[in-house]
């Protein structure tokens, strides 16, 4: 994505969702996180009553395809059933098969009824799909 997105300035603005946030350092670093959000949460938009979301999945690419993104999705995971949650949801865009493939591993289904469209902010003209998936927890 630009630098200049709204997106990206969101992702950088970590502070209304901190208390969500879980994290994997190395060191003093942070290499990987992830927001576990409750129904209700402002930044929760895709979830109904019973479901939690997960959002803002991020390892630094030096530590791709090391297992990092399963153990944060477990935590979240872990986190959502501790408060009791029935169930996660997530979206992601379309064009990101390594993503969607991450997600039906950790047994996450399509729900189409559930997707989303709208048009970029930071290209005009350009349309976002972003598919929902659930997992029953």
């Amino acid at each position: 994505m630009p630098p200049q997105s709204p997106y990206a300035a969101t992702l950088r603005n970590v502070a209304p969702r901190l208390r969500e946030t879980l994290v994997i350092t190395d060191d003093d670093d942070i290499i990987g996180a992830i927001a576990a959000l409750p129904h209700g949460h402002t930044m929760a938009e895709a979830t109904e009553s019973g479901e939690w979301e997960f959002r803002y999945l991020a390892v630094r690419k030096d530590h791709w395809r090391h297992g990092l993104g399963s153990h944060l999705i477990e935590a979240a995971e872990n986190r959502a059933r501790s408060e009791q949650a029935q169930g996660m949801v997530l979206r992601v865009v379309d064009d990101n098969p390594g993503a969607i493939r991450l997600y039906e591993r950790h047994g996450y289904t399509h729900q189409p009824h559930r997707d989303i469209t709208f048009e970029s902010s930071s290209s005009p003209g350009r349309m976002i799909n972003l598919l929902h998936f659930t997992k029953a927890l």
